[in-house]
């Protein structure tokens, strides 16, 4: 991750209480790409201007996809 500092710690408590919630981690990476600048078009302010992208929202339902599918790879494998 790029954050850093409080920031960097709250993203791993957010991702794990997310990837109980699939419906919005994948709301999130769908409204949250690159557009052609390089700015995600879900953070898009009303002037244009955007987050680069990776953005914060991004990159949290990014690790809640990968710690739900983690989980769900464990309770297939119990």
């Amino acid at each position: 991750m790029h954050a850093h500092g409080p920031q960097a710690r709250r993203l791993p408590g957010m991702a794990d209480v997310m990837a109980e919630m699939p419906g919005v981690w994948r709301r999130l990476l769908a409204a949250h790409v690159p557009d052609r600048m390089g700015r995600c078009t879900g953070c898009r302010t009303a002037n244009g201007s955007g987050e680069r992208w990776p953005c914060t929202l991004h990159r949290i339902s990014t690790e809640a996809r990968r710690l739900h599918d983690l989980r769900l790879g464990q309770s297939v494998e119990a």
